[in-house]
């Protein structure tokens, strides 16, 4: 077969591309509950004749971080049903979420992996009338729940990623997975597929993102610099009382919450290298004349290796104790999330740069760049790299409307296109026979 041809038929796929993005976007679902996401993946997958394992078949439930209550899990399911996803396939989902495709080529070869997130962020949508998602009819119909980073994006693109390598698989050897992970926002999901299996086998995975800074033809072989990073609560419990009449008899739990948070914002500094400590949310209290009894902080940590990472978490949490203690509060504190440092493995840079050769819409390829944030794919490139395999994270570039999480995001659709031919021109080079 020839494999430039077939890139260039694959043009036939981009309305497709499109619709189930938006599609998806429209009916953007958060972390561990994108249940009408799973389903609808899981029945086109199924009509193309890709067989799938998913829910608990994928996952290690002893690294569900941040996993919504029953109540919750049951009203999303109960939503997804309301429009239109397919009754037979929630039930054997049984409250779970995430999907493997997995090809079977028939002749053998290694084992490949691809990797896609498919949840939103926890924001609601602009409405403003200028915006293409408004004036298209894709806008979330979600209050509170917005594809504000490009996973819709990356959902549609696995799909029809895995579609395009199933036709021809007889042209691969080996097998091929593709991973559709939940909860990648607040770094949650990916540490529960590492710890299920699905990777154990796994010589390379490719995995990347859409935008991240880079605009339309531009491509990122190998992403570096991830930061590893904590996602935890801090619940303060103190002793509310009379502000005016009898504030001795209080304990301030706002006031502890306050000087932990100052206290763990100097704690940062390391020469080793990059580190972070952020608190992005604080509440409490119940009324401007009673000491508050109750308080939350919300709060990371960030470093550039796990150690710097590790030694920043224990002295923010050192702050959060000592600030509880000082003020004579209790303090339960609860990870949330987690994400491991990673570098991209330089042994697939060859072969992303042969496959990127290959298409016309790339014309600014960059072998490296550093990813100044934190993303828990790097649990899936750790894991497949602590047995001897290879991974890549690439970034695919696309002009965006607005940064990433912020309620105007939109990508600029055309690298749809760019990343399926990317992914199945590179999957070529590493599985063609």
């Amino acid at each position: 077969m020839d494999i430039q041809s077939y890139l260039d038929t694959l043009k036939s796929y981009e309305p497709s591309m499109i619709r189930t993005r938006r599609d998806l976007h429209r009916h953007a679902e958060t972390g561990w509950l994108e249940y009408r996401t799973t389903a609808l993946l899981i029945k086109k997958l199924k009509e193309h004749g890709i067989p799938v394992k998913y829910g608990k078949e994928i996952i290690n439930k002893d690294y569900l971080w941040a996993y919504p209550s029953e109540s919750v899990r049951k009203s999303a399911i109960d939503r997804a049903l309301a429009e239109g996803a397919d009754p037979e396939i929630i039930e054997k989902m049984d409250g779970f979420t995430g999907l493997c495709a997995v090809i079977e080529t028939g002749t053998p070869g290694p084992v490949l992996a691809l990797r896609f997130d498919i949840d939103c962020n926890d924001v609601t949508e602009s409405t403003d009338a200028d915006r293409q998602p408004v004036k298209d009819g894709f806008c979330s119909i979600h209050d509170g729940s917005m594809h504000a980073c490009g996973h819709d994006g990356h959902a549609s693109l696995g799909l029809h990623t895995c579609i395009a390598l199933n036709e021809i698989k007889n042209d691969l050897c080996g097998t091929i997975k593709v991973i559709f992970q939940p909860a990648e926002e607040g770094v949650r999901g990916a540490q529960s597929i590492a710890e299920g299996g699905i990777l154990d086998d796994v010589d390379y995975l490719l995995t990347g993102h859409l935008g991240m800074g880079w605009n339309t033809g531009s491509l990122v072989a190998l992403s570096k610099g991830f930061l590893s990073t904590t996602k935890v609560d801090a619940e303060f419990k103190g002793v509310s009382a009379h502000a005016g009449m009898s504030p001795q008899d209080g304990k301030n739990a706002i006031l502890a919450a306050c000087s932990a948070t100052l206290a763990m914002h100097t704690a940062c500094q390391d020469s080793r290298g990059a580190s972070r400590i952020n608190v992005g949310t604080i509440q409490g209290g119940s009324g401007r004349n009673v000491v508050p009894a109750d308080a939350m902080i919300r709060f990371e940590t960030r470093g550039e290796t796990a150690d710097i990472q590790e030694l920043v978490l224990k002295k923010a949490m050192n702050a959060v104790n000592g600030a509880a203690e000082m003020f004579d509060c209790s303090v339960d504190t609860k990870i949330m999330g987690s994400a491991s440092s990673a570098d991209s493995s330089a042994e697939l840079e060859p072969f992303i740069r042969a496959g990127a050769a290959r298409i016309s819409e790339i014309t600014n390829y960059v072998k490296e760049a550093a990813f100044s944030g934190s993303e828990d794919a790097t649990y899936l490139m750790a894991k497949v790299q602590s047995h001897g395999g290879k991974a890549a994270y690439m970034c695919i570039g696309s002009n965006i409307a607005a940064p990433h999480h912020n309620d105007h995001f939109n990508f600029d659709e055309s690298s749809l296109l760019t990343g399926l031919r990317l992914y199945v021109s590179t999957v070529w080079e590493i599985m063609h026979r």
